[in-house]
């Protein structure tokens, strides 16, 4: 091999192994940010006393609608 050659395959060599690491680390950072927010939205939305009011399709019934 040419010196041209191994130059060019060992600089290849570098950017393969910092683009994997960039991905490696963003794959580790989205996949504590989905964690995270799915904690929280839980501990926001199912844990939280809702108040207890009948929901009925009739109240609006009688309105007009405007189109």
């Amino acid at each position: 091999m040419s010196k041209e050659s191994k130059k060019t395959n060992n600089s290849f060599s570098k950017v393969a192994k910092v683009s994997l690491a960039i991905l490696g680390v963003g794959f580790v950072a989205s996949t504590a940010l989905v964690i995270g927010m799915d904690r929280i939205m839980k501990k926001i939305f199912i844990n939280e006393e809702w108040p207890e009011e009948e929901w009925s399709g009739e109240d609006w019934t009688d309105e007009d609608l405007e189109i």
